[in-house]
């Protein structure tokens, strides 16, 4: 499935990019190209602000504009795709490194069967609240899922993407999103309430999504996750492997 590396990555973060720069726009925020990806707005200090998909070269002046656009902090998110010159330009103005990510992909030549005995299905437009709460509920480990207020919504209505939710005796207990961008099926936004970890959803959930992509023609399928969590695991475990390292670089 891989070639090289570059072209992968090239392919992977134009995909990721221009999958969030829908949800960018879907959720009412501005964009700024730039370096062949985007610089993402939602709000001053926004925990969603940030570039990324830079893989073409990005001048001073390039930059600049990129950190006026942010405000601060100014985050952006690198992959090895990136131009050499940039890092040295980063250096010069102050960046650190602010987090790690793992690039994880797989093929969909091969697509795993969607998980039996688990409910799951993409969320239609009365589900959607629901839907934001629950996978806010995961990251916020809190099981009382109805009195969340996520810190931020995904926009599904023309975002380009579906949400999924997996249930527990009829009760919603995980979720998580789909994007499609050029063939690439993108993976995002995983969560399992606590009190229904352990029983397989996010694995449940991962397949599903993987099956939906298949058979709407993607042939690869990609996911970012922290090392070492349990979300890496569970994508090992459905035949994802590692791509390549991603670095969020910090400025202000």
């Amino acid at each position: 499935m891989f070639f090289d590396l570059f072209s992968l990555a090239r392919r992977l973060e134009r995909a990721q990019a221009l999958q969030n720069e829908r949800f960018n726009h879907a959720a009412g925020g501005r964009s700024l190209p730039a370096g062949g990806g985007f610089a993402h707005f939602r709000g001053e200090a926004h925990p969603l602000n940030q570039a990324l998909g830079l893989v073409d070269p990005l001048s001073e002046a390039d930059l600049k504009a990129v950190e006026a656009f942010l405000g601060a902090p100014v985050v952006l998110e690198l992959s090895p795709a990136a131009d050499p010159a940039l890092w040295a330009l980063l250096a010069r103005r102050g960046y650190r490194v602010h987090a790690f990510q793992q690039l994880w992909a797989r093929s969909l030549a091969d697509p795993l069967p969607p998980a039996s005995g688990v409910e799951i299905h993409p969320v239609g437009p009365a589900e959607i609240r629901v839907f934001n709460q629950v996978v806010a509920a995961g990251f916020l480990e809190r099981d009382d899922w109805r009195e969340v207020e996520p810190p931020f919504e995904v926009s599904l209505d023309g975002s380009g993407a579906w949400g999924f939710l997996a249930f527990v005796e009829g009760e919603p207990a995980g979720g998580g999103t789909l994007g499609i961008v050029d063939g690439v099926a993108l993976l995002s936004g995983d969560g399992v309430i606590p009190r229904y970890r352990g029983r397989g959803l996010q694995k449940a959930l991962i397949r599903a999504r993987l099956a939906f992509a298949a058979e709407r023609g993607c042939d690869v399928a990609c996911a970012s996750t922290a090392p070492g969590t349990p979300s890496q695991r569970a994508y090992e475990a459905c035949g994802f492997r590692v791509a390549y390292p991603k670095v969020e670089m910090a400025r202000g």
